[in-house]
């Protein structure tokens, strides 16, 4: 079994179009769900407001490439996995898997780069800052693991 974080997600009406397909978007929100579902089983937030300032993770790049279809109803595995820790950064990457009778079934593979940053209220400049280093090590033991 390939190595990485699972989180599972079914499809919901709100995320189709008129066809009963999947809307595109929908698996870029299953993604960042992953993502911080990811953060919280390492006890950690990955959004935090705090009185003189904003927190956050925000997307510097992202692909996604759709490989199959996806319906309403279907249950998506999103395997998450860990390509690189930075100063800054992180770079992710995640397969997306549907079962279907022949097994299971890749419908989309997509890459993406966070940067751990900082806003203080009344800015709208947000600043890079260097991941914490209990998150760091985190990171760093699980692609060290293969994930």
């Amino acid at each position: 079994m390939a190595s990485g974080f699972v989180y599972r997600r079914r499809v919901e009406f709100a995320d189709t179009d008129t066809a009963n397909l999947i809307h595109f978007t929908a698996l870029l929100r299953f993604m960042e769900e992953a993502e911080h579902a990811l953060y919280r089983s390492l006890d950690f937030v990955g959004y935090r407001w705090s009185e003189d300032s904003v927190f956050g993770m925000p997307r510097v790049s992202v692909s996604c490439d759709y490989l199959g279809a996806v319906r309403y109803g279907d249950e998506v595995n999103v395997r998450l996995r860990v390509r690189e820790v930075r100063r800054k950064a992180i770079r992710y990457s995640a397969d997306f898997t549907v079962e279907r009778s022949g097994g299971r079934e890749v419908v989309a593979r997509s890459d993406w780069t966070v940067v751990c940053a900082r806003r203080e209220h009344g800015s709208l400049d947000w600043q890079g800052i260097e991941i914490p280093p209990p998150l760091k090590a985190r990171l760093k033991a699980m692609k060290a693991a293969g994930g």
